[in-house]
């Protein structure tokens, strides 16, 4: 792949930091975003914005330090990775705080909505290859009980997805836009998960024993296929498993 610019939200933890990880081992930009910067992500070409994605009314100030980054250097390839994803609330419906829902919601669709806006937006005439994906979920397609937040956001970003992909498909420097699953991974969401009771939790026990029995997969080792399939092409919006890489 050729030298590129990657702006990533949800770069504390998980899947986000270690995608961060492989991306600078590979030569490239990163730019991060979320609330914390984790030790691990230490490099001249890692730039980090500590930010809070559910202040939507600021997500201006995500593309003011894009532009900061971008600006200083120049690129052959820019890729936008909507990563970020929220927890809670977990539970039946009417047992999920509103303010936990607006948070979610904000967190995991909302924020991707606008990001891929302002960011196609920005770089909609550069005559470069160009690239928008999103880290969805087996629950954008699969209704879980006590997990229809989490999977309603997967499944918009999925719908987001395929809209934004028709949009691109016929512009001769559109952007390639794809959702990425990537399976169930050992990370903070999914030790929370397994932190519930049965009562609070439908399926906690089936994710307690996917996890005795060796499951999960760890952040680097799905980091390093979901970027081969950014390096990859695909048919635009399509959804695209790390099992099939």
């Amino acid at each position: 792949m050729a030298i590129g610019f990657f702006l990533i939200t949800g770069t504390s933890k998980g899947i986000g930091e270690a995608l961060a990880k492989k991306v600078l081992q590979e030569g490239n930009t990163v730019l991060g975003v979320s609330r914390n910067q984790p030790d691990t992500l230490k490099s001249n070409n890692y730039y980090h914005l500590s930010f809070d994605l559910t202040d939507t009314s600021r997500i201006n100030q995500i593309m003011d330090k894009t532009n900061e980054v971008v600006d200083k250097q120049s690129f052959d390839f820019i890729c936008l990775v909507n990563n970020a994803s929220a927890t809670e609330p977990i539970g039946s419906i009417e047992n999920c705080p509103p303010v936990e829902i607006e948070s979610h919601v904000k967190i995991g669709l909302l924020v991707p909505m606008i990001l891929t806006s302002m960011f196609i937006k920005r770089f909609a005439d550069e005559k470069i290859r160009k690239k928008v994906v999103f880290i969805s979920s087996g629950a954008a397609f699969t209704p879980l009980a006590d997990e229809s937040i989490y999977c309603s956001t997967k499944a918009g970003i999925n719908m987001l997805a395929q809209s934004v992909g028709l949009e691109q498909k016929d512009k001769e420097y559109g952007f390639e836009v794809h959702s990425i699953g990537p399976g169930m991974v050992n990370t903070p969401m999914q030790l929370a998960i397994r932190s519930k009771t049965k009562e609070e939790f439908a399926l906690a026990d089936f994710f307690k024993q996917a996890f005795d029995d060796g499951k999960l997969q760890e952040p680097a080792t799905v980091a390093e296929k979901i970027y081969t399939i950014l390096e990859n092409k695909y048919e635009q919006g399509k959804y695209i498993s790390v099992n099939e890489v």
